[in-house]
């Protein structure tokens, strides 16, 4: 199992989005999206701003199912309620043309996050995540995923009776079903079988 660890640096419902029908990472964290197979797992670890305690706190986990490009998304009728207008918090705002992507208003992200986002290449689809927030569970030492440094991604392959071992951690975590911590900023938190209570991100602001 590769595992792909990063820390996130807000928790506003955006990225990951986490609206029916699956979880998904459509904009920031662009060079995991470039890189992240089916199978891989997706492990986001606190920033101080959501968890200024312990920067070991696991927000939300997830295993990808597909990975599609953004025209896949655009297209795909199953992720309509992704787009603007449809959700307060929409992650499905860039609509191919001409080669090319058109973006679309949005309370998530303003036109400058385009070549951005878009530069990740894919949209990552987990039908099997995990949702802890903003102080979620201290990830056990022994695994062996923690980052030293708050700043960019890690990459790390886990054999079989570790992974195992990390899923059957994950399942015995109490997740959660309140808001998202970071009200009110761009990048981060929601499970689709819990109930969506997300509110409307600022455009202005950056993820990392």
């Amino acid at each position: 199992m590769r595992v792909h660890t990063y820390v996130i640096a807000t928790d506003a419902g955006s990225a990951p989005n986490y609206d029916m029908p699956a979880v998904t990472l459509a904009v920031c964290k662009p060079r995991i999206r470039k890189k992240a197979k089916v199978g891989d797992m997706v492990l986001a670890f606190a920033g101080s701003k959501v968890n200024p305690i312990s920067s070991h706190s696991v927000v939300w986990a997830g295993i990808v199912s597909e990975v599609l490009a953004f025209s896949e998304y655009w297209n795909d009728p199953r992720f309509a309620s992704k787009k603007p207008g449809r959700t307060e918090v929409p992650d499905n705002f860039y609509k191919p043309t001409n080669g090319g992507f058109i973006w679309q208003p949005n309370p998530v992200h303003g036109p400058e996050a385009q070549d951005r986002d878009t530069g990740g290449l894919n949209v990552l689809v987990f039908n099997h995540a995990w949702r802890f927030g903003g102080l979620g569970p201290l990830l056990p030492e022994h695994f062996g995923l923690r980052m030293v440094s708050r700043r960019g991604e890690r990459i790390a392959d886990l054999p079989d009776f570790k992974w195992h071992s990390l899923e059957t951690w994950l399942n015995a975590q109490s997740q959660v079903t309140t808001e998202p911590t970071n009200q009110g900023k761009s990048c981060s938190n929601k499970l689709p079988r819990l109930p969506p209570a997300p509110r409307p991100a600022s455009r202005t602001k950056r993820c990392s």
